[in-house]
């Protein structure tokens, strides 16, 4: 092995064993040495800028710049420690060089709310001057990665206590106040494209008012008003779940539908689900079970036919809100879903 990099690996080493012993205010004058090393290192010639931050590389976007009063950033995001080892990624090609992609996965950009108690100081300087569809990578040193804020840098290194370095990745897509309000507009306009623009939004709870919230499409012409079911008729359905913004079926209990789109889990059954309708949606179960999202019993509350067939779009104030479901589906994602009961 080469004498410098063998040198550097004992400083390093050295260093960061220091700093792991020290909870003090030393931890960020000693976090500070290292970083300097490693930069000099690995990427000489660049320097800390007036935040604190390495920018290894940018590229300018086209649209509007950052604004620090918005409250939310939609980002794509990588974040690497500095030996290359990638903790997080909404990068779906990275996923699949990595050999751990997995279809019905979401693989996207992401809100992230931004400020002090939210996001890292050093986040925030990453995207300070920033414009949408621009892409930036930095090191953001160890002092910066606290959710508190500071007047100056000397501050932030007085109160550091962590010694781990970061490099973060992010492509800023949006920004915004409101993701539900932007996901609602979001509805309306893929419902006018795809449906007409005589389509209203609905309501599925008494004497609420729509609010552009929820939508749901379905052709009445061939059922007769006397063939309604009960309002606590027991029923079969289908359905086929999938994200609105990019198409992605995330569930379905049809098991071709569930291999098309490679989803399909040999360890479930793809059958039709019983439902038990009532006269609230709220009171509605499926396989025995209340717990379904409100967006999808308010569906099925306003489908009375055997034969029926409805596709129900709705923002996550009906589904699952800011934190999402599992990997598949990201917070204040909207939604669709096509149902049917059957004959």
């Amino acid at each position: 092995m080469n004498k410098k990099v063998l040198v550097f690996l004992a400083v390093a080493s050295f260093l960061a064993g220091a700093c792991a012993k020290s909870q003090t205010s030393a931890t960020g004058e000693e976090a500070r040495e290292y970083i300097q090393l490693w930069m000099e290192k690995y990427h000489p010639g660049i320097s800390a800028n007036s935040d604190g931050l390495y920018i290894l590389s940018e590229t300018e976007g086209t649209g509007e710049e950052w604004n620090n009063q918005k409250a939310y950033v939609l980002v794509h995001s990588t974040i690497y420690s500095l030996d290359g080892t990638i903790s997080s990624t909404t990068d779906s090609l990275l996923y699949k060089q990595l050999g751990t992609f997995v279809p019905g996965n979401y693989y996207g950009p992401r809100y992230q709310t931004v400020g002090s108690g939210y996001s890292y100081a050093g986040m925030d300087a990453l995207l300070k001057g920033m414009k949408i569809g621009g892409r930036r990578k930095a090191v953001i040193p160890a002092w910066m990665l606290t959710t508190s804020r500071y007047d100056t840098q000397a501050e932030y290194i007085k109160n550091c206590t962590l010694t781990s370095h970061l490099i973060y990745e992010i492509t800023l897509e949006g920004q915004t106040d409101d993701p539900e309000k932007d996901a609602a507009d979001f509805l309306a306009n893929y419902v006018h494209q795809n449906y007409g623009y005589d389509i209203q939004s609905v309501s599925y709870i008494t004497d609420e008012e729509p609010d552009g919230t929820f939508w749901f499409i379905s052709d009445i012409s061939g059922f007769n008003e006397e063939d309604k079911l009960s309002e606590t008729a027991s029923i079969e359905i289908n359905y086929t779940g999938k994200l609105a913004k990019n198409g992605t079926i995330f569930d379905t209990t049809l098991s071709k539908v569930a291999k098309d789109n490679r989803i399909y889990d040999n360890s479930r059954s793809y059958v039709p689900l019983s439902a038990t309708m009532a006269s609230s949606y709220s009171e509605i179960t499926v396989d025995q079970s209340s717990s379904y999202i409100n967006g999808f019993k308010g569906g099925l509350h306003l489908m009375h036919w055997k034969g029926q067939k409805a596709v129900v779009l709705f923002t996550s104030k009906h589904g699952y809100s800011s934190s999402g479901s599992g990997n598949a589906i990201p917070g204040y994602a909207p939604l669709i879903f096509e149902i049917e009961i059957l004959k």
